[in-house]
Formats: C-alpha cells, sequence, structure tokens
C-alpha cells in the first residue's frame, strides 16, 4: 500500500491548487498539484470542494524545508506573497515559521535541519497524536515505511527510497473535532473505501 495523495478541502480547489504549486514549485492540472522527479515526494495534493467553513486547527499540517536561513527567509517571503499569513498558534520563540495558507490551513517553514536537507520542497507531513509511537506503529505496517526516528514526543517515518518527506506523528492533547480536512488517500488492490487509524483520522483507498 502506497499514500497518492493528500486530500484537502477547499472552498476553491483550483485557487488553493495554484497556491501550492507555487510554493512547492510542482505541477497544477486544475485541482490536483503533483511533485517534480527531481523533488522526489512520493505523493501529490489534491484539493476537493468543501462548502463547510474550516473551524479548527488541522490534525494533519505540512512543514516546509529550508536550507540556509536566508532561504528560509526567501520561502516565508514567498509565500505571504501568494497570499499566505502569519499565524499564532501559542508557539512562542521558535526558529520555525507558522503560516496560514489562503483558505486557513496551518503549515511551517522550518529552519535549516540536516534531516531534511534531501526531502525535497516538503521536510514533513506532521499528524497531532495521543500516542505517537503506537500511531507511527499502525502507519508503518500500513503504508510499509520504516520509523526512522523514536522520541516521547515525536516519531517519524520515512520511506525507505530515501527520498521525499517523512511522515511525522508529533504528540498533542488536541482534541479531533469532526473530520479531517487534510488525509490521504493509499493505493492498493481491491475495491474503494473509507477506513480511518486508531486514532480516528480518516483515510481513503483507491486500487
Amino acid at each position: 500500500m502506497t499514500i497518492v495523495s493528500l486530500t484537502v478541502d477547499a472552498a476553491r480547489p483550483e485557487e488553493l491548487a495554484e497556491f501550492w504549486a507555487a510554493l512547492l514549485g510542482w505541477r497544477q492540472s486544475g485541482a490536483s498539484v503533483q511533485p517534480t522527479a527531481e523533488d522526489g515526494c512520493e505523493f501529490g495534493l489534491y484539493f476537493v470542494r468543501e462548502t463547510a467553513a474550516k473551524s479548527h486547527k488541522n490534525r494533519l499540517h505540512l512543514d516546509l524545508a529550508s536550507h540556509t536561513p536566508a532561504n528560509q527567509r526567501e520561502i516565508v517571503a514567498h509565500a505571504q506573497n501568494l497570499g499566505a499569513r502569519p499565524l499564532d498558534l501559542g508557539q512562542g520563540d521558535v526558529p520555525w515559521v507558522v503560516l496560514a495558507d489562503p483558505e486557513g490551513n496551518e503549515f511551517c517553514v522550518l529552519e535549516p535541519r540536516p534531516e531534511y536537507a534531501t526531502t525535497g520542497a516538503l521536510a514533513a507531513l506532521v499528524v497531532d497524536s495521543r500516542d505517537p509511537g503506537a500511531l507511527a506503529a499502525f502507519w508503518s505496517v500500513l503504508i510499509g515505511w520504516p520509523v526512522t526516528s523514536a522520541h516521547p514526543q515525536i516519531t517519524g517515518l520515512r520511506s525507505a527510497s530515501g527520498r521525499g518527506p517523512a511522515i511525522e506523528f508529533l504528540l498533542s492533547k488536541d482534541s479531533k473535532h469532526g473530520p479531517n480536512r487534510v488525509r490521504p488517500a493509499l493505493r492498493l488492490p481491491g475495491a474503494l473505501a473509507a477506513a480511518a487509524d486508531p486514532e480516528g483520522n480518516e483515510y481513503s483507498t483507491q486500487s
């Protein structure tokens, strides 16, 4: 089983796809955004129309990689020129920058970190979790990505290819409120289906 895409609810799918394609340097086709071959990410972004307004912090968000402090500043400035805005989630004085895309979806632009030097534009898909180790173990078996880092606060997976972003499960006490607006779509043999992981995070499957 592999991750095909991240499905993202949006009031204006094609406009939000345009934002993310420009920010990541990926290719846009309608409401779909796909990584370039050079990037190495194994999944794209697919935006679907949802009329309900966003009301809570997303349990899944993207972290963007940077290579130097100047590059981090450039990415932040580029994101804001495209329509992102600074966001205060109570993070305090931290070296990364928290932003919201034009529809309020949270994302971070990380300071340079060696572990993300080869990930491409995305450093990680971050998932809030009450038990990071247990949830990472579930997803490791589900998608076949090995656990590459394990700490009480955060546990990470990375594709065996060594390319593309990590998936990181971050300790959080926040409660889940309704369906996730960002959720993985997985490819596996068989019929289309919807499912949820042990903490209720929805994912879909397709053949």
